[in-house]
């Protein structure tokens, strides 16, 4: 869904958009999304756009590397401003500017900004719970099912970097 930028009305334009997108760019749109944005033109070209995008990503845990569903709920608000509205000269950001986002031509697209929004979102260490015991060093088992009983993290074990200890040593 393509927004022409010289069509958006004085008063500004809302946006509902429920869909699905492909989220990771692996080929399949398998993530729905829920947003309510309201898109509020400035002075220079600059966009307002603000609201909400809710959604619940299928994430791989750190630990375990079990699949599970993560409930996104973010705010959006940032600013959309015309490719060289900063000039073409290096300068140093202000706080102000560090939640512009830009655009180049007369046209955005709102799901890229909430895929964008969503990436943010997203913990960088995925955990489906706090209390995740994770995958045996040993055996690779997921401690979170069943017990091994293999001796883990010992004084002086360093798992599969255990044989370059005796390395050094000559």
């Amino acid at each position: 869904m393509v927004i022409r930028i010289s069509d958006i009305p004085t008063e500004g334009l809302t946006l509902d958009l429920s869909q699905k997108l492909d989220l990771f760019d692996q080929g399949t749109a398998t993530t729905a999304f829920q947003a309510f944005i309201g898109i509020q033109p400035a002075s220079g070209g600059v966009l307002r756009l603000t609201g909400r995008i809710q959604a619940a990503p299928v994430l791989e845990c750190s630990r375990c590397l079990g699949n599970f569903s993560f409930a996104a709920d973010t705010e959006l608000d940032i600013e959309l401003a015309p490719a060289g509205s900063l000039g073409a000269t290096e300068h140093e950001l202000a706080g102000g500017e560090l939640d512009t986002e830009f655009y180049e031509g007369d046209e955005i697209e709102p799901v890229y900004l909430v895929k964008e929004q969503l990436l943010i979102s997203i913990p960088m260490v995925p955990l489906h719970s706090p209390e995740c015991k994770g995958l045996c060093s040993v055996c690779g088992i997921d401690l979170n099912k069943t017990e091994c009983g293999h001796q883990r993290n010992a004084p002086g074990d360093f798992g599969a970097f255990s044989a370059l200890k005796d390395l050094l040593k000559k």
